[in-house]
């Protein structure tokens, strides 16, 4: 796998309105009131019940998560690195699913709760009331978006870039790191809950690891042979065992976690390499 030709960056953007108003008069206020300099404290009206935006807040979490979790750092600008296999498929199919839902909640809160909201505020907000605190619906719905901006991999020697052959390698070895660190995080709370055989433990426990582990040959970019290789270790593992079957018998459960140990505490030397626990704290 060539970095130039198989990988890209991708950033995302995801734009929403809080419902959040600076209100200054209500600030001088409370500031002169308490004789305070004019900067010690604000005073923001909440414009909008808190539940009437909170499907569209998780819905957008759930795409900026997504991307975390399909890619790999990159610059400190927020880039991220996604091959192209994986672009393709599975992230794209998904990202348009999860981004059809985010505009889905949008849609419905602005075309069934935004206006009798709106309507309602003057009771809700008493004297902070301000009609013009309130776009348009036309106005508002601008305010809700989500974007991609995708570019190809720069080269050490691209100059116009200003990057150097150092800190291409740097990043090279953040990204690398940060897929160390995926493998990482779900083999560790694994290895622990099967430790412990009163432990009461979801499904996501075990299909999360796998997931992980179907996901690393296509962001090995490096291919790396080691992290190949422990993958595999951790699918033979896995392979034959669903969660019920490791809720319902401790040998199964302690073997299983025992193997789950062992993988980790060899990882541990080619976690060293890229900063103990990988360059990727996100995702």
């Amino acid at each position: 796998m060539s970095i130039q030709t198989d990988c890209m960056t991708i950033n995302i953007r995801v734009g929403m309105w809080m419902g959040y108003k600076l209100d200054k008069v209500k600030t001088k206020e409370v500031t002169t009131e308490a004789g305070a300099h004019d900067d010690a404290a604000r005073v923001n009206k909440h414009l909008m019940p808190k539940e009437s935006l909170s499907k569209i807040v998780s819905k957008g979490s759930a795409v900026r998560n997504h991307l975390y979790a399909n890619t790999l750092p990159w610059k400190d600008s927020g880039d991220r690195l996604i091959t192209r296999q994986r672009y393709e498929k599975p992230f794209m199919v998904e990202h348009s699913t999860l981004r059809g839902e985010f505009y889905g909640e949008v849609d419905e809160f602005l075309e069934n709760k935004y206006l009798v909201a709106r309507d309602q505020a003057e009771f809700r907000m008493g004297s902070l009331f301000n009609p013009y605190d309130y776009p348009t619906v036309d106005v508002l719905r601008r305010k809700f978006y989500v974007s991609l901006d995708i570019d190809g991999i720069s080269t050490a020697y691209d100059f116009r870039l200003n990057d150097s052959e150092e800190v291409f390698q740097a990043r090279v070895t953040k990204a690398m790191g940060g897929l160390w660190e995926k493998l990482r995080k779900p083999l560790e709370h694994f290895a622990d809950t099967m430790a412990d055989d009163k432990k009461v433990f979801r499904d996501t426990t075990v299909s999360n690891l796998k997931d992980i582990v179907a996901m690393i040959p296509e962001l090995n970019f490096m291919n790396d042979p080691k992290l190949t290789q422990i993958g595999l270790q951790v699918s033979k593992a896995l392979a034959t065992f669903e969660p019920k079957d490791l809720r319902n018998n401790a040998t199964s459960r302690a073997t299983v976690g025992n193997e789950a140990a062992e993988i980790l505490e060899s990882m541990k030397g080619f976690m060293n390499a890229f900063g103990n626990k990988g360059g990727d704290d996100e995702a």
